[in-house]
């Protein structure tokens, strides 16, 4: 594959006005300018002077909210955090069976691609359908729609025990299937829900069957103050001593959102080298705060962005981290452009090197050819350091991607998936969320 005559913005500094691209075996060969190119190649691709740049990683994300959009359901009246889960997404995901994780997989993986998004790490959960729900997924995000994707299972005691060890194998089951392939487009995580809703007990058979594998986990830790004070009460320490007398803090492990932290806990984040995804616009949905940004990327902790399956658009999640984290402090100073373009472009990259082993990010020699093309025609000049200015504030709410490439085959062409028939994809997930809703007790 050769695609030329692109605006391409390396995220190695450089912004070639006009450039090729070339892609031998899904890994990028060459990036240079186009009167340097002197190839006669049939397999040629005319980017026509759009925009082409590395495709997005979502570092935190729940495919199975995808289903929910427009869901009205009785009794909703959240007072707290735990009120929205029980009251929603606990009862979501009861509801869940096969048809309706695979729908809603392919429709939330089909609506990131077209946002930018070439990788997501999810976050699964269907008490009532467990065994087989990541292949379910795999074969959706993967095979069908062709992304990259890092994937777990909840494991959580609150819908029995029963339904924990289930979590427990369907993690590892998968996880021993991703160890023995060799498909660099899908890794694994062993997923938890969170502290307050994991016993002793449930850690102590999934330490015990995980055993050798040297595995990463995906916990929600700090989202909301239940987390902490269930801590406290139950346990006789904060959530991440929890955590780390555990042993499940590792440098291949994700801590989604927290929030509510002490400053020893973000020491023991920092000592642990555990990644951190921050889901801003679904903690302000939530009401639960904000993560404090600047303080964990002053301790080098590896900080990216998610979205928690709110929408599929992760530059308004940067947008919005970028303002909140100034109107919360009251400092215009605080998280500058660089820490912003420092958790999208190099953070959300290093993730997803830790968790699936490629190198991803740049378009440069020797880096995975995972590459969009964005219709976007500034009225002010665009070079390499004014690009964060440009996603922030040009091209996140209008975000326009014609064209995306992941490991070289063209996943997206002419803004349509190629995977899929997105229209009947769209038809067979209405009658699906459709039989979900009804489903919910």
């Amino acid at each position: 594959m050769l695609i030329q005559n692109a605006r391409i913005w390396t995220n190695d500094g450089t912004l070639i006005d006009s450039g090729y691209v070339q892609i031998q075996d899904g890994i990028i060969e060459a990036v240079g300018s186009m009167t340097d190119l002197n190839v006669s190649d049939e397999n040629i691709f005319d980017a026509k002077g759009q925009l082409l740049m590395p495709g997005f990683v979502n570092a935190h994300t729940h495919l199975y909210s995808y289903l929910a959009r427009g869901m009205a359901i009785d009794g909703i009246e959240p007072y707290s955090f735990y009120d929205i889960l029980a009251q929603i997404w606990w009862r979501l995901d009861k509801a869940l069976d096969g048809p309706s994780n695979y729908y809603s997989g392919l429709v939330g993986a089909a609506e990131m691609l077209k946002s930018g998004i070439t990788t997501l790490i999810d976050h699964h959960a269907s008490p009532n359908a467990i065994s087989g729900s990541l292949n379910q997924l795999k074969k959706a995000v993967v095979d069908d729609v062709g992304l990259r994707a890092c994937l777990c299972y909840e494991i959580t005691d609150r819908d029995g025990l029963e339904q924990a060890d289930q979590g427990i194998q369907e993690n590892l089951e998968f996880f021993d299937q991703v160890e023995n392939s060799d498909d660099d487009r899908v890794g694994a995580l062993i997923g938890l829900h969170a502290s307050f809703t994991v016993s002793d007990r449930t850690f102590e058979k999934l330490l015990s069957d995980v055993g050798s594998r040297n595995v990463g986990y995906h916990i929600h830790v700090a989202e909301g103050q239940e987390d902490g004070v269930d801590a406290n009460i139950s346990h006789k320490k904060r959530t991440v001593f929890r955590l780390k007398d555990l042993g499940i803090l590792n440098d291949r492990s994700i801590l989604a959102h927290c929030i509510h932290l002490s400053e020893p806990e973000k020491d023991i984040v920092a000592e642990h080298n555990s990644i951190v995804s921050n889901q801003p616009q679904s903690n302000m949905n939530n009401a639960v705060g904000m993560t404090d940004l600047v303080g964990l990327l002053n301790r080098d902790i590896l900080v990216g962005f998610g979205n928690d399956g709110f929408g599929s658009n992760l530059l308004d999640d940067l947008k919005v981290a970028y303002l909140v984290q100034k109107h919360t402090s009251n400092d215009p100073k605080t998280f500058d452009m660089g820490q912003a373009h420092q958790m999208f472009f190099e953070n959300n990259y290093a993730v997803a090197k830790r968790l699936l082993g490629v190198d991803l990010g740049k378009v440069k020699a020797g880096y995975q050819g995972d590459l969009i093309l964005v219709n976007y025609d500034p009225p002010t000049p665009l070079v390499a350091d004014s690009m964060i200015g440009h996603l922030i504030f040009g091209m996140c709410s209008q975000i326009d991607v014609t064209h995306a490439w992941v490991k070289g085959d063209m996943v997206l062409k002419d803004r349509e998936v190629q995977g899929i028939n997105l229209s009947e994809s769209y038809e067979n997930a209405r009658q699906e969320a459709g039989k979900l809703w009804s489903r919910i007790e």
